[in-house]
């Protein structure tokens, strides 16, 4: 019998510490870990909230006056942020607010997925762990659209699985198809959850699955969606990949073995699963995998493995791609602690708590710098915008990412890497002002810092408009 109390308790536990390991940093600026990726969501974000714009139409601020098409995943995330911005005052803070809800669901949704699996027990602990993984402590607030997509990832999985029983319910094919649009629409990648998607077809319904109408209709539907945007999308300008040419640079296969190595020994043993995780994890996957030799759960482990190394370069520079690993390790961690702590010997029982335990504190020493606020020379730079032009004004910028500084001065125009010594941007600044660039903003650093080449040749032309040490603005004449 479970020592645990009722469903309903257990199922509140498992949103409160949801909400709870993400409560850290909710009201942070943009610019901690993947601050670039952060400030692009949010830059679109705010041009659907100032534009009437329709869900189809995204649009950046970084390529200068031109009013186009961001070619960017499936903008539903950062629709319903822009919408959502001036509700409340909250303005940028609704994107962590939308991915901590987003968080919040897949964690319920996970709860119920495997207590199908596993039972009760076994399900709690692993819904617990879901929210406590490094990863999805950190990742599971950004203003990004993993968050969700990774909702898209679970619930196309569980509401799949409440399709396969008897009588087919037409909602739950429906609501798994669109969970598959939601998250390869947002993360192409996790294409992936079709390999689990057909082993838990073929579990249920063994040789009839490769002639099941049901499946191969949701699979058209929702991948001729996402098919529709990519194409649709791929028209627009470049934010992230959308053509196949774009994607292969990213890859750099040749050094395959050695971003397979780092994702096992490194990511997945430290901010996935962790060191004692990782204990509950080879328990469970000896009982799930070895033992039992689940189709799904074998399915869904390797092919999400598989599927994370065949992103190469891509995967290894972006902690995030890891991210759906966290469902099914934590899944299987929570029946390692499961059958730990139905020993009958005392000291194993509480062993498995320690292990758990051990989870949130190896998060707790592991991942604090990535809360870690940067770029601070941008403090100002709103202000400093609107002391020396107007709203329509056009900059030349620099900075780490083009959209970081026009960002936070509110402005559109370009960007370059300013404050490399070794290049020369001089050209670059002279066509963006035949374009309409009436400024240079740039941190001063490098070439941009008094007797750095570039603001020599600036100051020829004039003093800064603004100075406060750490942002310089020069008008261009």
């Amino acid at each position: 019998m479970s020592r645990l109390p009722g469903r309903g308790l257990l199922l509140a536990a498992v949103a409160g510490l949801s909400v709870l390991v993400h409560l850290y940093g909710l009201k942070a600026p943009l610019l901690d870990y993947h601050y670039h990726r952060q400030v692009n969501t949010a830059s679109i974000a705010r041009n659907y909230m100032r534009g009437d714009r329709s869900l189809l139409n995204p649009r950046i601020d970084w390529e200068g006056p031109e009013d186009r098409l961001a070619a960017t995943e499936l903008p539903i995330y950062m629709y319903l942020y822009g919408k959502l911005w001036n509700i409340g005052g909250l303005g940028e803070t609704w994107g962590r607010l939308l991915s901590v809800l987003a968080s919040l669901l897949t964690a319920i949704l996970i709860f119920l997925l495997f207590e199908r699996e596993f039972g009760r027990e076994p399900a709690f602990y692993g819904a617990l762990l879901f929210s406590l993984s490094p990863l999805e402590i950190y990742f599971g607030r950004t203003v990004q659209p993993e968050a969700l997509a990774l909702l898209g990832l679970v619930a196309g999985l569980y509401f799949w699985d409440l399709s396969l029983e008897k009588g087919r319910p037409r909602w739950a094919l429906a609501l798994a198809a669109f969970g598959a649009f939601i998250a390869v629409g947002h993360k192409l990648p996790y294409a992936l959850m079709f390999i689990p998607l057909l082993a838990l077809t073929y579990r249920r319904l063994k040789s009839k699955a490769w002639t099941d109408v049901p499946m191969y209709v949701a699979g058209l539907v929702s991948m001729g969606l996402v098919f529709a945007w990519y194409t649709y999308a791929s028209t627009g300008v470049y934010v992230v990949p959308t053509k196949g040419e774009q994607f292969a640079n990213l890859f750099d296969y040749k050094r395959t073995l050695y971003f397979a190595q780092f994702l096992l020994t490194s990511r997945f043993l430290e901010v996935v699963t962790t060191y004692g995780g990782m204990v509950l994890f080879l328990i469970g996957a000896r009982q799930v995998l070895v033992e039992k030799k689940d189709p799904f759960w074998l399915a869904w482990f390797f092919g999400t493995l598989l599927s994370t190394v065949a992103l190469g370069y891509y995967a290894h520079s972006h902690d995030y791609t890891a991210l759906p690993l966290v469902p099914v390790a934590t899944g299987l961690m929570g029946v390692g602690v499961a059958r730990l702590r139905a020993s009958k010997t005392g000291w194993v029982r509480t062993a498995a708590l320690l292990l758990l335990a051990s989870v949130p504190a190896h998060a707790a020493f592991r991942i604090p710098h990535w809360y870690n606020q940067g770029l601070d020379y941008r403090a100002r730079a709103g202000e400093a915008a609107k002391s020396v032009s107007l709203e329509t004004d056009l900059f030349v910028t620099g900075g780490a990412a083009p959209s970081v500084l026009l960002y936070y001065l509110d402005r559109r125009g370009w960007w370059s890497n300013l404050n490399d010594e070794s290049a020369d941007n001089w050209p670059f600044i002279v066509e963006k002002r035949a374009a309409g660039a009436r400024f240079v903003a740039c941190e001063k650093r490098g070439a941009c810092a008094e007797g750095g080449s570039l603001y020599k040749r600036l100051r020829e032309k004039g003093r800064p408009a603004w100075d406060d040490g750490r942002l310089v603005i020069f008008t261009l004449p």
